[in-house]
């Protein structure tokens, strides 16, 4: 479960499932021991990865673990007495040993034939109807699907109990852009040998009694399902389910659906649990809020959460890449028609987008990769030579890219990363194959420039490191300022104008460079030098961008507001300068327009 509180810190999330023990950390021998191997009947294939439960006689299980790659196992039993194998595999019906008698000090060891029983989901028949049962096991369709997802999600829980597995999260969060969900910023960090699971959230119960997020004027705290909740009892009592077919990421899937089963009072979550349909693996679940408050202009149906599934080699299931997304809201000022002020208002400024990448897992100090294929590399700025902090990263499939096909969206595609302070990046979960690199940042966005896109290959899950440049300084000045000389004395100044109460981009906002000049007057002993004030400006565009050209290299310069009384000091010892206008709330847009 993810908790997420929205402050003008760090916003931290976590909503990861638990990484995994593998089978050859095995439990030391004890008084009673039952090892062997399982394979399939009819000397069959031996079975790697299977979860593997020693269940007592009132059929709890007691211990679990998964087969090793050549099938082998050890379970201990608590005590002696009587005690049965369970066998389970993605993809297969559940398979249960005859009763074995076990006496103290006894090592039995076994070699257990499990008949191979694929479910075949592709030949479920999936009505379409509005009905909402009460259980996910009732129907026989749906609890054919339901049973597959269970025993992925009993894994990720059996992990994150285990606790033995540290690994590597990249955690970030972006501010979109309200209307297109443009990155207007971003940041990332990254964590090593991080121990499960990284954040703790509040228990099923909990949740349904205080709902799934609280929401204030001044912050905002959102949760979201873990294994551990979509198997508990509340969660069944609370939500009704079904079942839907849909191709999602060009891959066949069928989804259990789930929604609130009654009206209540407190923010609930109806989503979708998808699963492959030629394999019966989990592959993601998807969640949307349902009785949130939110601010004018919001779209409900851009508040929600995405996870996605994947499987460690011959372990349990986890949760690679999530994302959580949800509005803020600013105050406006409205005015009357006698131009009176109203109490200010909720309005939409943008959306917060918190999320995490898992890259690689460790186990006893050796590290595993985990995902498909991985592209890392490095950004940096040409003018400075320095590494680019808070850059987009995206990639997706070359022939999209050749074909001139729309980019993805980072803020809704799994393969993007945000570039750290050392302007790093890395990117999990790419088949092998050839892929298209695009970079982005606030700073070439305000200059109104797109990066092309790199090519990348990715063979037997690796690829080349990746060392990405943005355009010269010149380059830019040419692109910002067309009609200015590249060899004159004047340069640019490019950026945001931002609320200050809010960070978000302000459009139609009035922008100024200020400096001053020293002239001499009349001639003669009767010449005096005098100080006066030049001006450049503009004026920010509907995203809040604005370019400023004229600006005079190596001088001292004033960038603000225009008429304010403070802004911001800067010299240019380059082509392009970036900075940020912060307009105070009187002077933005939103605070004077009429809404009427």
């Amino acid at each position: 479960m993810t908790r997420v509180r929205v402050s003008t810190t760090w916003l931290a999330a976590g909503l990861l499932a638990a990484l995994a023990s593998w089978p050859w950390v095995v439990a030391p021998l004890a008084a009673q021991t039952v090892n062997g191997i399982v394979r399939e009947t009819d000397g069959g294939p031996l079975i790697s990865g299977g979860f593997i439960s020693l269940l007592n006689a009132a059929d709890e299980a007691v211990q679990a673990d998964f087969t090793a790659a050549d099938g082998a196992f050890s379970l201990r039993a608590p005590g002696p007495g009587t005690y049965r194998i369970q066998v389970k595999r993605i993809g297969y019906t559940d398979w249960v040993t005859e009763p074995y008698q076990l006496t103290a000090g006894q090592r039995l060891a076994l070699t257990i034939e499990v008949p191979p029983r694929p479910v075949q989901l592709g030949d479920i028949r999936v009505a379409v109807t509005s009905s909402c049962l009460d259980d996910p096991s009732q129907g026989a369709e749906l609890s054919t699907v339901w049973e597959e997802a269970r025993k992925a999600l009993e894994t990720a829980v059996w992990a994150e109990d285990r606790g033995e597995v540290t690994f590597t999260l990249t955690e970030y969060q972006r501010t979109l852009e309200p209307e297109s969900l443009a990155t207007l910023e971003s940041e990332s960090r990254t964590r090593r040998h991080v121990r499960l699971p990284p954040f703790r959230s509040l228990p099923a119960s909990r949740l349904e009694d205080a709902g799934y997020a609280i929401v204030t004027p001044d912050s905002s705290t959102f949760y979201a399902p873990d294994a551990t909740v979509l198997l508990s009892p509340e969660f069944r009592d609370t939500h009704c389910f079904g079942l839907r077919r849909d191709v999602v990421e060009d891959e066949s899937m069928l989804g259990i659906t789930f929604r609130p089963r009654d009206s209540r009072d407190v923010v609930e979550i109806e989503g979708t649990l998808w699963l492959a349909e030629e394999s019966a693996a989990l592959r993601r679940v998807q969640v949307q809020y349902r009785n949130v408050p939110l601010p004018l202009r919001a779209r409900r149906a851009l508040v929600g959460a995405d996870l996605t599934f994947d499987r460690l080699p011959d372990g349990p299931f986890y949760v690679r890449d999530w994302w959580i997304r949800f509005p803020i809201g600013g105050r406006s000022r409205r005015i009357g028609r006698a131009g009176l002020s109203t109490p200010p208002a909720a309005i939409l400024v943008g959306y917060r987008q918190v999320g995490g990448t898992v890259s690689d897992a460790f186990v006893g100090g050796v590290s595993f990769e985990v995902g498909e294929g991985v592209v890392a590399g490095l950004v940096r700025d040409s003018a400075s030579g320095e590494p680019l902090a808070g850059a987009d990263v995206v990639i997706r499939d070359w022939d999209d890219a050749a074909a001139f096909a729309p980019r993805p969206d980072p803020s809704s595609t799994p393969f993007s990363a945000i570039t750290d302070e050392t302007g790093a990046f890395q990117i999990a979960g790419l088949p092998d194959g050839t892929w298209a690199v695009s970079v982005d940042h606030p700073q070439l966005r305000a200059a109104g420039v797109r990066l092309n896109e790199s090519r990348v290959v990715v063979d037997d899950r690796t690829s080349d490191p990746v060392e990405l440049w943005t355009p010269s300084s010149d380059t830019l000045f040419e692109r910002v300022c067309p009609g200015e000389s590249p060899r004159g004395s004047a340069g640019a100044v490019v950026g945001f104008a931002r609320e200050a109460d809010t960070g978000i981009p302000a459009p139609n906002v009035e922008v100024e460079v200020v400096w001053r000049v020293r002239r001499l007057q009349g001639s003669g002993r009767s010449a005096i030098v005098s100080e006066q004030s030049e001006y450049a400006g503009g004026e920010s565009d509907e995203r809040g961008r604005f370019a400023i050209c004229g600006v005079p290299l190596g001088e001292p310069v004033l960038l603000r507001p225009r008429g304010a009384d403070e802004g911001v000091e800067l010299e240019l010892v380059t082509r392009l300068a970036w900075r940020d206008v912060f307009v105070p709330e009187d002077q933005s847009v939103e605070g004077r327009r009429d809404f009427r």
